[in-house]
């Protein structure tokens, strides 16, 4: 579990909890104007321009997730700000710092924490003193990787030395976040209980979801189920309210095309009008061209007008689109906080875990998991059990398990089965299903009875 929440707030320093909303071609178009103004500059001593360009490709390959290729650019980030630094050392160390705080997240990320402590310590010494923003911020991230390793009095360490020297990061969510895992880490759980309230109330929405997680794991480890339950409610309200804020400024990019398509109508008008007074003082004073200047006239109207019909149309399936794509990134928003569900079923699997490794569930705790299932898939084994009515209860129970996307470790333990024949109980489950699905995967075919 707790690995699952270290892996969370990696991703938040990182800068990846976010919807990108950019279209995949845009994307691929960014990377080869990147990739090619880098080839007119290679050749330069342009080493600080190159740094910028490196930088800039190693995001681009960071959104991607591809690593290998992120790495290998936030390499030669570090190269060129050692260039820089034999001309001017105060520029070329921060530089240095930059590339090299940038190198540990990605180590962190990967789980390389020995490698990501030493190019974080590095970066904070290279660091020039006054900027105590960047130095703090390498702090908090060296306590992030002593979090990951366990280490408490070090995550303490780390995160008291951000705020002593730069005050203002206490107001950051990083902080909040990773001060109150330390203090779980090191068992002050009172204290730690005492700051969450005031914690998830300051920060942000993001930082307030991370929060309210951790409050409820307490509550639950506590066996205070009320108050777990509702964390629990509170942690779906806010889940629910960043997709709408995402889902907001998404139709706020539609909006914007609306207005402006209408602006464009009335360039459109006023142009019309335009071409008209135009026709009608040459018409005055050109009476015996008046029939090729009505000709002319009328078919520059019929243009402009198919020219405003042809724009309107291409407006409207642009809205159109954007609109699909509001809904699809809704519906990865909504089948990625399904897919972290299992997280809720977690201390119910953990309460029945047996001497044996194994979990034996009472009936009363099924029930609890098919209530679950359908509090947050609203229907889910009802129609489950509709369109396949030779589906025993233990069979619909499985498919709960599997959307709630329990690994295999954790199936095997409730089954009392190898981890490695959970992959034959799932194919069998899949010719229950349908036999047309062999080359599907199961939790993609029961993605259907989601509403």
């Amino acid at each position: 579990m707790k690995k699952l929440l270290y892996i969370l707030l990696i991703a938040l320093f990182a800068g990846c909890i976010k919807v990108n909303d950019a279209p995949v071609a845009e994307e691929d178009a960014a990377l080869v104007s990147l990739l090619n103004e880098l080839d007119k500059c290679q050749e330069s001593g342009e080493h600080g321009k190159r740094f910028k360009l490196y930088s800039q490709i190693a995001a681009e390959y960071e959104k991607k997730n591809l690593t290998g290729l992120q790495k290998q650019y936030q390499q030669k980030m570090l190269s060129e700000a050692e260039a820089v630094n034999h001309i001017n050392k105060v520029y070329g160390h921060a530089l240095m710092a930059e590339a090299l705080q940038r190198l540990a997240t990605a180590y962190m990320v990967e789980g390389n924490l020995d490698s990501a402590l030493i190019e974080a310590h590095q970066a904070y010494q290279l660091a020039p003193k006054d900027t105590v923003d960047f130095r703090a911020q390498t702090l908090l991230l060296l306590a992030q990787i002593h979090l990951m390793a366990g280490n408490g009095d070090s995550v303490e360490h780390y995160t008291q030395e951000a705020k002593r020297i730069y005050a203002k990061v206490v107001q950051s969510d990083l902080y909040r976040i990773t001060h109150a895992y330390g203090l779980n880490l090191q068992g002050r759980n009172e204290e730690m209980l005492a700051l969450l309230p005031s914690y998830i109330n300051e920060s942000g929405i993001h930082g307030q979801a991370e929060l309210t997680r951790l409050l409820m794991y307490q509550h639950e480890e506590a066996e205070k189920w009320h108050d777990a339950y509702d964390d629990a409610i509170s942690l779906m309200d806010i889940t629910d309210s960043i997709a709408r804020t995402e889902a907001s400024e998404n139709m706020a990019r539609i909006h914007a095309l609306q207005h402006e398509r209408q602006m464009e109508f009335q360039r459109a008008e006023r142009k019309a009008g335009q071409a008209r007074l135009y026709a009608i003082i040459i018409g005055g004073l050109l009476l015996l061209l008046a029939a090729s200047v009505a000709g002319l006239f009328y078919r520059r109207k019929a243009r402009i007008a198919h020219a405003r019909e042809l724009e309107a149309m291409r407006l409207s399936e642009a809205a159109q689109t954007n609109e699909n794509l509001v809904r699809e990134e809704n519906i990865k928003l909504q089948r990625l906080y399904y897919e972290h569900l299992y997280a809720i079923i977690l201390p119910i699997l953990n309460a029945h875990r047996g001497k044996s490794g194994h979990i034996n569930l009472e009936e009363s705790s099924w029930e609890l998991i098919e209530k679950n299932t359908d509090m947050v898939l609203p229907g889910f084994t009802s129609r489950l059990r509709r369109q396949h009515p030779t589906l025993t209860t233990e069979d619909v129970r499985f498919c709960c398990l599997l959307m709630m996307r329990v690994p295999n470790a954790l199936l095997a333990d409730v089954y009392g089965i190898a981890p490695t024949s959970v992959a034959v109980r799932k194919q069998r489950m899949k010719k229950k299903l349908d036999n047309d699905i062999q080359n599907q995967k199961i939790e993609d075919y029961l993605n259907q009875y989601i509403i």
